[in-house]
């Protein structure tokens, strides 16, 4: 495992040395540097938008400045259920709900609910994986495109299968 300067230093697209996580402080650092190096898209797959990682001030400001710097940024993330982030007080849901032209939610299929991974993809090259959302035990690569290719791919065709989680939508009156 490399030290936390090794990961606070981790250039997008450049470092290609991979990184394990297995605390929240690790997990959270590790996507912190990924989204605030974020030049167009943030794709997040997870069970619950793991609320210990995801609902941190930092990480919801650099999701903010990335897709207010340009309108062609996207943020899209999957959820399995949206029972629990109904009654959290999540921060990348108020966001979403405030920028919702460019931040997007959506429910996973019944035909892949019973996928055990989670996953974070960051433009053409940055990838934290966990092979099981239940465990915090992650992959975090600063520098892999095939690998973030192969995600995406799978990511856009759950994507094209999930409901659109509208009972986060605001009625604008």
């Amino acid at each position: 495992m490399s030290s936390e300067n090794d990961l606070i230093n981790a250039e997008l697209g450049v470092t290609s040395e991979p990184f394990r996580a297995s605390r929240v402080a690790e997990l959270k650092l590790a996507s912190y540097r990924m989204f605030a190096q974020a030049k167009k898209q943030i794709d997040l797959f997870s069970y619950d938008l793991d609320p210990r990682v995801l609902s941190d001030r930092d990480i919801e400001a650099a999701i903010s400045r990335l897709v207010r710097r340009s309108r062609q940024s996207q943020v899209r993330m999957m959820v399995f259920e949206t029972q629990l982030l109904q009654s959290a007080d999540h921060r990348l849901i108020a966001l979403m709900q405030n920028l919702s032209s460019y931040i997007h939610l959506k429910v996973v299929s019944k035909e892949y609910q019973q996928l055990p991974f989670s996953f974070y993809l960051v433009d053409d090259s940055g990838l934290i994986y966990r092979p099981n959302h239940q465990q915090l035990e992650s992959q975090i690569y600063f520098n892999e495109k095939l690998k973030v290719r192969d995600y995406r791919k799978q990511f856009d065709e759950i994507w094209e299968q999930g409901r659109i989680a509208s009972e986060f939508r605001t009625l604008g009156i």
